[in-house]
């Protein structure tokens, strides 16, 4: 019985840090190849000298999405699916500056943008930089604030007609470059790396958590055999978890 706890925990300790150094590498792997998130999904950049385009899979259909610039005012951008759809977006920015009569921008100048989707005007008046697209920098062409031209990002949302539907913030958002992201959590990664630490010593070390809760009130303390088996189930259970932990690290998106 000896013999076979001894291999036991051999392969316990071998588990756990074959676990720790893959994943720890799979995490700068991943960390080293960010990609363009949408709606839950990460499309991986491949990059030209004027063209970045985002291929993936968007809600169980392959996409694939390029921002081309055409000039310094002049942001073409392509979108693709799987199923045959295809939409040509073209951001003209920055144009000639528009006084703002309202909104936060009033009495400032904001530049002038124009964008259409396949040749159709989708907005043409003026954009305030200094906010997030998605928040109220939208000003109609005779510089009053548009109300109704800002709103939540929407790229990827149920109901659209296209998984690469696109609105006038998603445009800008994309024409200037979004942030990429990248999977995985160094956070969670280390709370892995803590419950494996701990597991490990207690495989290495079977008996010494049992005295350390019990030598301050029970002299010469000895575990159960039903200690010892629920000892020895969970050196078979608590890797499981564990790895599935990393696993769940790894793919974190935040």
């Amino acid at each position: 019985m000896e013999e076979e706890r001894t291999r036991l925990q051999k392969i316990v300790l071998l588990a756990l840090a074959v676990m720790a150094v893959v994943f720890g590498i799979l995490m700068i792997v991943s960390k080293l190849h960010p990609g363009l998130l949408l709606d839950g999904a990460l499309l991986r950049p491949t990059e030209t000298a004027d063209t970045v385009t985002y291929a993936g899979k968007l809600h169980g259909e392959q996409v694939s999405l390029s921002v081309r610039t055409e000039s310094d005012t002049v942001t073409v951008i392509s979108c693709e699916t799987e199923s045959g759809g295809s939409d040509v977006y073209r951001m003209e920015y920055p144009l000639a500056p528009i006084l703002a009569v309202d909104g936060f921008a009033q009495g400032e100048m904001v530049d002038g943008i124009r964008i259409t989707k396949n040749e159709a005007v989708l907005f043409t008046g003026g954009y305030d930089r200094k906010v997030k697209p998605s928040e109220a920098g939208w000003y109609d062409t005779q510089g009053r604030w548009d109300q109704g031209a800002f709103g939540e990002i929407t790229v990827g949302s149920v109901g659209q007609s296209s998984p690469l539907d696109l609105n006038i913030q998603d445009v800008v958002w994309l024409g200037n470059g979004p942030e990429l992201t990248a999977r995985g959590s160094w956070a969670l990664y280390a709370v892995m790396l803590l419950c494996s630490l701990v597991l490990a010593l207690d495989a290495a070390f079977p008996l010494a958590l049992f005295y350390w809760q019990h030598m301050c009130d029970v002299r010469d303390p000895e575990p159960s055999d039903f200690y010892l088996m629920m000892q020895r189930i969970g050196w078979v259970v608590y890797p499981v978890l564990i790895f599935i932990g990393y696993i769940w690290a790894l793919r974190y998106l935040p």
